[in-house]
């Protein structure tokens, strides 16, 4: 190879290797905490170390599995004590430690006992999550499985189990969403908590030590688990299963500076993520849609934004009799899983879909008789879609809120803000109704 041919090679050679760097890096599946205070630091963490995750969100047993099988790579937050199967040390590695978590025992209220030793737990019924490995648990006198820390303090609460461990700032947040009939007692033992980081990731760990370190010297862990609404994390957010109220959805998160991470799921979880705290913001709702006691024990609503009428919808020429409940019994009525309607009790099948959409589909289907819809929708699809359909009479008036989560209540100033200005200016109206509807005027950030 000739002297400048072969100094051309390894220039482009070098320029090669210099652009690696600057290729977008794919991001890595991650466990999601299942604890509103700790999913902050993660993201925290995370973002500190410039690595792009791809939340999972699953219940810790099953989180646990996937870690040893390697269907996620990184997990938190946990303590050593907690992952000692054989499976798990054969995999794992740990992060330094990025806080020291007081972990205390919580009895049925007026029933508060001092714990001595570790053999003492063996006269008492221990309420624990499935899926949790606890210390000590070897001298359990038996154990009553829950489902998250919300059914554990309710089991607590209702005498189903003599006491139970929480963390302290889980026990303060979830006491004051719902209180309940429990009692904090001493304190158990401290846990120091860690990223957990499969070996095959572990190039990773000192990108994830720098990161704790930067952000405990800056007081930044201290600082997000004493202030839950710390404002410059992104809020995990519903996405909206309607198309006609995306665009409006998104305006308001942007006048109210919300940066939202979009949760896509169908609208039964999107309700249960809600409550878990997963999701602290979603739209768009009505009270009178959302009154189960979970979701009461749970949400706060913003002012009313806007004013829609839900209403049968029919294809053209195929309009069977709706004017009574009664009348309901002999039809097929598509809905969307998950919702709950006016009158649902009468109604003679309920034909589910995933979304708005899929109602207006089961109907051309031929599958379903009538439908339910919001004006709102229904104009946004057929701008889009235009389709042999025919609005019927209206079912019910409902004032579009936001819902936000208790443990996100500090948000619901900014949200109401953002609210009374976009009406003041007319936005809300035009992005509902105006040419344009239904296209959403940001993307997600």
């Amino acid at each position: 190879m000739s002297v400048p041919v072969r100094s051309l090679f390894l220039g482009l050679l070098l320029c090669f290797s210099v652009s690696l760097p600057s290729v977008a890096q794919a991001s890595l599946k991650v466990g999601q905490s299942n604890s509103i205070e700790y999913s902050r630091v993660w993201e925290a963490i995370l973002n500190d170390a410039g690595i792009r995750a791809d939340f999972v969100i699953a219940p810790t047993d099953k989180k646990r599995q996937m870690f040893v099988n390697g269907a996620i790579q990184l997990d938190c937050c946990a303590s050593p004590l907690w992952r000692q199967k054989p499976e798990e040390k054969a995999v794992q590695l740990f992060s330094d430690v990025f806080y020291r978590s007081p972990e205390y025992y919580v009895f049925p209220e007026g029933h508060v006992l001092k714990i001595k030793a570790a053999q003492d737990l063996r006269q008492f019924r221990v309420a624990v999550i499935r899926g949790f490995s606890y210390k000590g648990e070897e001298d359990f006198g038996s154990v009553v499985e829950c489902r998250d820390m919300n059914e554990l303090l309710d089991t607590v609460a209702a005498g189903k189990a003599d006491l139970a461990f929480i963390n302290l700032n889980d026990y303060q947040r979830r006491m004051r969403e719902k209180p309940r009939a429990v009692a904090l007692g001493q304190l158990a033992f401290i846990a120091d908590l860690r990223i957990q980081v499969r070996r095959s990731s572990a190039k990773l760990l000192p990108r994830i030590n720098g990161a704790i370190a930067r952000l405990k010297a800056s007081g930044r862990i201290e600082a997000i688990l004493n202030d839950l609404d710390a404002d410059n994390l992104r809020v995990r957010v519903g996405q909206s299963d309607s198309s006609g109220f995306h665009a409006v959805w998104s305006a308001i998160l942007h006048a109210a500076d919300i940066e939202p991470e979009f949760i896509d799921a169908p609208q039964e979880r999107k309700r249960r993520l809600f409550t878990e705290g997963v999701i602290l913001l979603d739209c768009c709702a009505a009270p009178l849609w959302r009154t189960r006691p979970d979701e009461v024990a749970t949400q706060l609503w913003s002012d009313t934004f806007y004013v829609t009428r839900e209403q049968f919808v029919f294809v053209r020429g195929k309009e069977p009799d709706v004017s009574t409940p009664a009348a309901l019994r002999k039809l097929r009525v598509a809905v969307v899983r998950g919702f709950d309607y006016k009158d649902q009790a009468f109604f003679g099948l309920k034909v589910p879909g995933r979304d708005v959409e899929d109602v207006l589909t089961l109907l051309a289907a031929g599958r379903a008789d009538v439908g339910i819809i919001s004006n709102v929708d229904f104009h946004a699809l057929m701008r889009r879609h235009p389709g042999p359909f025919v609005l019927g009479p209206v079912r019910v008036e409902a004032e579009q809120k936001i819902r936000v989560n208790k443990a996100a209540a500090s948000l619901l100033p900014r949200i109401n803000a953002a609210i009374r200005r976009m009406k003041a200016e007319g936005r809300i109206k035009a992005l509902l109704e105006g040419p344009s509807a239904g296209k959403a005027p940001y993307s997600a950030r």
